[in-house]
């Protein structure tokens, strides 16, 4: 059940919580198995709630139920053997201007997986091993002295947590600072581990993957942005998902914690730069099935690595963890995250191509129940 593993990491009241002739492309081209759509979201779709009933409700059905009384709404893209299925519901801004299909939304920890697929290109490079101690490479990071790599992406370091009560604090503070991942690690520094020793346990940290882009940045001798957009969304046409200065401009998100209740007058530099390798990306809906895609299917990491980052024999709570994937007790492979006013889950490809990527503006759409509505039975 999807619900069971939509493990959301509370933080605050800002932040909780990424074949064989080419990938899909954002504007609709040619790809793989998965080809988008002509938009059919009246037709019917078996979910959970839906199954046996006399008539079930159709996809749009279920997004403007789920955005009903809501301030923001959602974008979905369904994949299935036949394509991919893009629909939206709900508001974009607090004007009221409809969602777009290509409207871009921040993807919170989603952006955890893209970290993960930089790392385990740069491992079948030779240029760093998942057994390698971070401060082989990050020798000034005294906090990460007996982490590795693999134990930073399946969060089993120990790294506390930067993002908790005196972090929100220096963000309302000023929202427009921008952070870089060592400003934020450094507040941390002198601090004491979450467990002893690092692999001991399983504790879900952001900061692991700050230092995973620190990491990536060191061993490339180049900014995150830069790397992500060289290795991954360039080559695959993801023209409307980045991070950091040169990405897209979000829709506006809604969240009662933030002034106003929503994204609008108020600077996001603090959070998106602070969150950064864990949090700080935007994408599409069809973007996202590209990227899902493309990973599935073997165009950014070899077999090999595919298995490290699915190897979920780490398990919490029934769910497997692996590196920069999760995966539920029925198989299903994702990443989900929430970050101020928006919320992102994407299931890669199954099998036989079912897949989910569904993108909120909206901190009360329940995007967890949703996607288990849109599912198939089988």
């Amino acid at each position: 059940m999807i619900r069971a593993w939509m493990a959301v990491v509370a933080s605050g009241l800002l932040i909780t919580g990424c074949s064989s002739e080419g990938p899909v492309t954002s504007d609709g081209g040619a790809a793989a198995s998965q080809q988008i759509q002509p938009l059919d979201c009246e037709a019917p779709v078996g979910g959970a709630s839906t199954a046996g009933t006399a008539n079930p409700l159709s996809v749009q059905d279920h997004l403007e139920k789920a955005t009903q009384s809501m301030s923001g709404g959602v974008v979905v893209a369904l994949g299935t053997a036949e394509g991919v299925l893009l629909c939206a519901a709900g508001r974009a801004d607090s004007a009221g201007t409809p969602l777009s299909t290509g409207d871009v939304f921040r993807i919170a920890s989603v952006t955890k997986t893209f970290t993960a697929v930089l790392v385990m290109q740069l491992v079948e490079e030779g240029r760093v091993s998942l057994e390698d101690q971070v401060t082989d490479v990050l020798p000034n990071l005294t906090m990460a002295k007996g982490v590795t790599v693999r134990q930073l992406l399946n969060h089993s370091s120990g790294l506390p947590e930067f993002l908790d009560t005196s972090f929100e604090q220096a963000v309302r503070e000023d929202f427009a600072r921008s952070w870089t991942a060592a400003e934020v690690v450094a507040r941390l520094d002198k601090g004491e581990r979450e467990f002893e020793p690092p692999g001991a346990q399983h504790r879900y940290s952001n900061t692991n993957y700050l230092v995973a882009g620190m990491l990536v940045e060191e061993v490339t001798g180049q900014p995150l942005s830069e790397v992500l957009r060289a290795r991954i969304t360039e080559p695959l046409g993801m023209g409307h998902t980045g991070l950091g200065p040169d990405r897209p401009e979000p829709v506006t998100g809604f969240a009662p914690a933030l002034p106003g209740g929503n994204t609008e007058g108020i600077s996001y530099r603090a959070l998106e730069t602070a969150t950064g390798a864990a949090g700080g990306m935007v994408s599409t809906a069809a973007d996202l099935v590209t990227f899902a895609t493309a990973l599935a299917d073997g165009q950014l990491v070899s077999a090999e690595s595919l298995a490290e980052m699915t190897d979920f024999s780490l398990a919490e709570d029934g769910m497997g963890v692996g590196l920069g994937l999760m995966q539920d007790e029925g198989g299903m492979i994702h990443h989900e995250g929430r970050l101020g006013g928006y919320g992102s889950l994407m299931i890669l490809p199954s099998p036989t191509n079912d897949m989910v990527v569904v993108l909120s503006n909206d901190m009360y759409v329940n995007i967890a129940d949703l996607a288990e509505d849109l599912m198939p039975t089988s």
